[in-house]
């Protein structure tokens, strides 16, 4: 109610002074008209023409929020080429425009001392090989050599652990037996014989002879001295044989004891022996000198540190693709990290464009676009936001920190396309339908208030502040404070 008397305030003094300026006109041309009826009649100047403000409506339909920005045709697949150390260029095996393969050699610095110092410590690993293969073998054969012993000494101690003669032993020990009983028998009969209290015999000729046992015949026979001494002969020859027989058999018995004794000496002998054999194999298991394999590891390493040297100062393609730029010679000096030429894959192609992040904040992967090549304007060709910059991005595309670019996909992969053209991208943030609108003109911002001006039906004029939804370039979305229909003056 404010707004309007502020309004109707305006437009009386509004009407006020036009009727002052009007009276000050006419007063003017009748004073005028009498000199001029003295002068004569001037030319009339034309009268200005007011403008009429725009008018609009506010109608009921679709708005549709867009983002608008222009790219370039570039390849999916694109990298910069450089060398990782500094150095002379010394040959470019191609030129911008060809197609290399994956793998091919671009360009290669100076690099023939490597070459020479890599062909030295490839013979010096050879050598190490050979030295430490021929160790492996000495090894291995020494140890079948050891294993075979072993099982030879385990099979001799076998041998001589075995139990002794049974049978020898039993006859030596019945030997000895017999010869005791033979000496006891031995002995008694030489006792018997030498029993004192025979020496009587001596004097006796016949023992029929014997007192007690005579007759009228006179004694005859062999006198009995003769009897005892050879008896006594008899008997001391039957000991002394029994006593040696006795000594041999004893001799013998301890002989066949000994021999066990002294095998088991040599058992103890050959079970040394295993010990040391196996001692022999456990060193053999130890394998070869660690310092051959230590050599072989060292020229190793001094092969592959001079290997990845070489790779540095060559330019190998990554990729199959076409050389977009090329900008070394040879003799050229080159410095590290520094791009030297471009590959990329023709074959693929997308939109890129570098947006501010204002335009990157309302954009989000997967959005879809749609693309229109500069050459070819009324084609709409459809795409997709494939990747953002960090840290806009967010979908399953793996782009690199340094990557700023915004990538818009094709749909259709078979589309022709011309790398580098420039084509037009537009891409739909928001969509509603049925909603209120007004275009941009018809709103008027003041203090960061939005308003616009109403045509009443009786022709007065107020301000209605309005709340508005998306916009877009030529309409605006009208959440609050307006009505279907209503008539808005514009500026």
């Amino acid at each position: 109610m404010k707004q309007s008397w502020k309004i109707n305030s305006g437009r009386v003094l509004y009407v006020s002074l036009l009727g002052l300026s009007l009276i000050f006109l006419v007063a003017c041309g009748l004073s005028g008209q009498g000199a001029a009826s003295a002068q004569g009649t001037p030319t009339p100047l034309p009268t200005p023409v007011v403008p009429d403000k725009p008018v609009y409506v506010v109608e009921q339909g679709t708005v549709v929020k867009t983002l608008e920005f222009t790219g370039r045709v570039s390849p999916v697949l694109e990298q910069e080429l450089f060398f990782k150390t500094d150095g002379f260029v010394g040959d470019v095996y191609f030129a911008r425009g060809d197609q290399l393969g994956s793998g091919d050699l671009l360009a290669e610095l100076e690099i023939g001392d490597l070459q020479n110092r890599l062909a030295q410590q490839q013979l010096a690993l050879e050598t190490a090989e050979l030295s430490l293969s021929k160790a492996k073998q000495t090894i291995a054969d020494q140890q079948l050599e050891a294993e075979i012993n072993l099982e030879k000494l385990q099979l001799q101690l076998e041998q001589d652990q075995a139990e002794p003669d049974i049978a020898r032993v039993t006859s030596a020990q019945v030997n000895l037996q017999a010869a005791e009983r033979e000496l006891a028998d031995a002995q008694k009969a030489y006792d018997i014989a030498w029993e004192p209290a025979r020496d009587w015999e001596l004097q006796i000729r016949d023992p029929s002879c014997l007192p007690g046992q005579g007759g009228p015949v006179p004694c005859s026979g062999v006198p009995m001295k003769d009897r005892l001494e050879n008896e006594r002969a008899a008997t001391e020859i039957r000991l002394a044989r029994a006593q040696d027989s006795l000594q041999i058999a004893r001799a013998e018995y301890s002989d066949t004891f000994a021999s066990r004794d002294a095998g088991d000496i040599t058992g103890q002998i050959v079970e040394k022996d295993i010990e040391l054999a196996e001692h022999r194999i456990d060193q053999l298991k130890r394998g070869v000198d660690p310092l051959l394999a230590l050599d072989v590891e060292r020229a190793q390493l001094e092969i592959a540190d001079t290997q990845r040297r070489i790779d540095e100062a060559r330019l190998v393609a990554p990729f199959d693709g076409q050389l977009l730029s090329v900008s070394v010679h040879p003799g050229d000096g080159a410095t590290a990290f520094k791009t030297v030429a471009v590959l990329a894959d023709p074959d693929e192609l997308e939109i890129t464009a570098e947006l501010g992040s204002e335009e990157l904040g309302e954009m989000s992967v997967g959005q879809q676009a749609i693309i229109r090549l500069r050459n070819r304007p009324e084609e709409d060709l459809v795409g997709e936001v494939r990747s953002l910059p960090y840290p806009f991005g967010g979908g399953t595309v793996e782009t690199s920190d340094e990557d700023t670019a915004v990538r818009v996909a094709f749909a259709d992969r078979s589309v022709d396309l011309e790398l580098g053209e420039l084509a037009t991208v537009i891409i739909i943030l928001e969509e509603k339908e049925g909603v209120l609108w007004l275009p941009p003109a018809a709103i008027r911002t003041f203090q960061g208030r939005n308003f616009v001006v109403v045509q009443e039906d009786d022709g007065s004029q107020r301000r209605a502040d309005v709340r508005l939804g998306i916009e877009s370039d030529d309409r605006v979305e009208i959440l609050e404070g307006l009505a279907e229909g209503q008539i808005v003056i514009g500026e």
